[in-house]
Parts: C-alpha cells; sequence; structure tokens
C-alpha cells in the first residue's frame, strides 16, 4: 500500500470506529445512571446488542487495522476528516484502541450490574436493535417519562427530548491523541428515531423505531447491521413496499385543476404531493399502513423534533404533535426525491414503529391497521 493510499482509505474508519466506541461507552454510562427499569426484556437486550458491538463487531475490525497498519503509523492522516494538528495513523491506531478499553470498561460495569451471563460468539442469537435505540425506548418508558405524558399529553410528546436529557454532543473521553474531527462523522448510532405513544386499557408504553444505525465508513459493519434491521423488519418489509408502491402510483394519477396551472413549479409539486397523501388516507388505500389513531413524533439523533417525510406521510397516517412551520411542511414535500430513495421502502424509523403498533394491535384483539 501507498502512503496516500493509507491517508485516504484508512482515516475515515478509524475516526468511526473510536466514534462508534465512545458512542456506545457513553450510553452505557446513561444506562447505568438512569436504571432502574421496568422492561427487563429491554434491559437484558440492550446489554447484549453492547456486548456484541464490543467483541463482535469492534473488537476484531480493530485488530485487523492493527495488523494492517503496523508499518504506517508514521503516516500522517487526512486533513479532510481532522481539524487542529493532523494525528498520524499511529495515534489513531492508539486512540481506537484507548476509547475500545474504555467502552470495555463500561461494560464489565453494566455485567456486575445485572450479574448474568452474556455469551456472545459466533452464530449467537443478538438484538437486531441497535444500542441506542433500545436505551431510548426505555428511557422513554421510564415512570416519570410516562407520569409527565399522562399529565401533559401530546405537548411532552412533541418535546420529550427534553426530558430524557439523552448524550447527543459525543466527546472523546482520555484523548490523548488530541484527535478532533471537524466534519460530522458516523458513530454507529441511528440518523432518525420515531417514538410512538399507546394507552391501552390504562397501560401506557411507548414504541421506539429508528432508521439504519449509520456505520458510512465501516461498511463492513454497516452490512452486517443493516441484515440484521431487515430481518426485524422481515414480516412487515412486503407492506411497506406495496404502500411506498401505492402512494407513488397515487402521485402519478393526480390531476390538478386548471387554476392551478399557472403555479410554479415547486407549487404544483407541493399540490400534487398533498392530493397523493389524502388519496392514500381518506378512504384508506387498501396497501396503506394505518396508525391513523396514534400520535407519533419523529426525532433526529440528538432529539431533536422533525417532521416525517413524503414518503411516511403517505405511507402511514400518525399524528404528530410538534408544530412545524408550513414553508419547512412544502419544502419536506417537494424536495422528496425518489430517485433517492430508492429500492429502501422501509428505511425511515416510522417503519419500524408502525410494525410494533401492529403487533400491539394485534394482542389486543385489534385489526393490525387499527
Amino acid at each position: 500500500m501507498t502512503v496516500d493510499y493509507v491517508r485516504k482509505q484508512f482515516t475515515l474508519p478509524l475516526l468511526v470506529h473510536i466514534l462508534a466506541s465512545e458512542r456506545l461507552r457513553q450510553d452505557t454510562k446513561c444506562f447505568i445512571e438512569r436504571g432502574p427499569y421496568k422492561q427487563q426484556g429491554i434491559v437484558t437486550q440492550f446489554a447484549i446488542s453492547i456486548h456484541h458491538h464490543l467483541e463482535i463487531l469492534l473488537k476484531p475490525t480493530l485488530t485487523r487495522f492493527l495488523e494492517e497498519l503496523q508499518g504506517y503509523r508514521s503516516v500522517r492522516a487526512s486533513e479532510y476528516y481532522l481539524d487542529g494538528e493532523i494525528p498520524t495513523i499511529g495515534d489513531l491506531l492508539d486512540q481506537a484502541d484507548n476509547s475500545l478499553s474504555g467502552l470495555e470498561g463500561s461494560w464489565e460495569r453494566v455485567e456486575d450490574m445485572l450479574d448474568h451471563d452474556f455469551p456472545i460468539s459466533p452464530g449467537s442469537l443478538v438484538p437486531t436493535a441497535s444500542p441506542r435505540e433500545l436505551l431510548t425506548h426505555l428511557l422513554v418508558n421510564h415512570p416519570t417519562i410516562l407520569h409527565r405524558i399522562a399529565t401533559g399529553g401530546d405537548t411532552v410528546l412533541g418535546d420529550i427530548g427534553k426530558h430524557l436529557n439523552l448524550p447527543s454532543t459525543l466527546q472523546i473521553e482520555n484523548n490523548v491523541r488530541k484527535v478532533t474531527p471537524k466534519k460530522r462523522v458516523a458513530d454507529g448510532s441511528p440518523k432518525m428515531f420515531f417514538v410512538c405513544y399507546h394507552n391501552t386499557g390504562g397501560n401506557r408504553e411507548l414504541f421506539v423505531g429508528a432508521s439504519q444505525a449509520n456505520w458510512t465508513g465501516l461498511p463492513e459493519i454497516g452490512r452486517i447491521r443493516r441484515e440484521d434491521r431487515d430481518f426485524r423488519l422481515s414480516s412487515y418489509i412486503p407492506l411497506a413496499t406495496r404502500a411506498l408502491s401505492a402512494l407513488r402510483q397515487a402521485e402519478e394519477n393526480v390531476v390538478l385543476p386548471m387554476s392551478m396551472t399557472n403555479l410554479p413549479k415547486k407549487a404544483k409539486g407541493y399540490q400534487v404531493r398533498i392530493r397523493a397523501i389524502a388519496a392514500m388516507r381518506n378512504p384508506p388505500h387498501p396497501d396503506f399502513l394505518g396508525r391513523t389513531r396514534e400520535i407519533g413524533q419523529p426525532f433526529d439523533r440528538e432529539m431533536q423534533a422533525q417532521q416525517s417525510c413524503y414518503a411516511c406521510k403517505g405511507m402511514m397516517g400518525y399524528r404528530i404533535p410538534a408544530e412545524i412551520p408550513q414553508d419547512s411542511v412544502e419544502g419536506n414535500l417537494r424536495d422528496f426525491s425518489w430517485e433517492n430513495r430508492g429500492n429502501y421502502p422501509h428505511s425511515c424509523a416510522e417503519v419500524e414503529a408502525s410494525l410494533q403498533c401492529s403487533n400491539h394491535w394485534m394482542k389486543n384483539g385489534k385489526d393490525v391497521k387499527y
């Protein structure tokens, strides 16, 4: 390998490895500090997922990097991703090892706290949800949060991020190599979340869905985690595929009134798409996924309230409590790109949440599209 190749090809993967370890360490620390939790099944899933990421995904990856890059430790890393004094590849390797050790220390605290055996080996069953998704599920279902929603209603759900105080700004602990990313680098956590509230017979519960965890820079891990998520959604993917196709057909079938002939192109695009959404919802299209009786809120990775994308608005009928400015609503619909969506009908966090809602209603004797 040439020096230039090493600089270009390994700076980002090493940064992602460092930040993923730090994100998991932060989430593990939050998990320890904010317990105890009512949902012991999710507690166990979170712990197993952390252990799986540590032992099966991150450790072998770092071992491979250490072997491949041993002769290139003095090479300066790429300035494209870094600020300040640019570290060497060796500095990044050392920081990756240090960050992974920090995660391992946090994991050992979880293991001691739960007093549970966590055997992880190739072929073991592991949670398909990301650790941050599982942690968010535990936090939103904490009794204090459920009480706030019960007394504060939709407003609390729309602004639940400020009540969770979930770590969002990522800090590299023990940053002995002064690694300072200047761009937003993937950290192995999802970009979007969706929280839906249910109150069935006085039993309050919130469901959490998430988009695909972002592993850009470590594609091998990204593929594994994409397959895990697809496995979890396998029964729902055909339904989501049909719903998305139906929305696209509904959009193609829209004929605007003559009075809108002279509207600007963007304004026409907005009018077409609000009509396509209406065609899916009222009356419900056979492939519409339902959710019209449910309240849910999308959030970004900082747990700031967002709006659902055009596809989700057309596939599902969740009522969103957060107030979104009208110009943002219009831009959201206009700017949606079918090409960018590609062959991934289940990419959004709402689809994950919708599957959980369907299962919930089936257990309570209702139709899956209730």
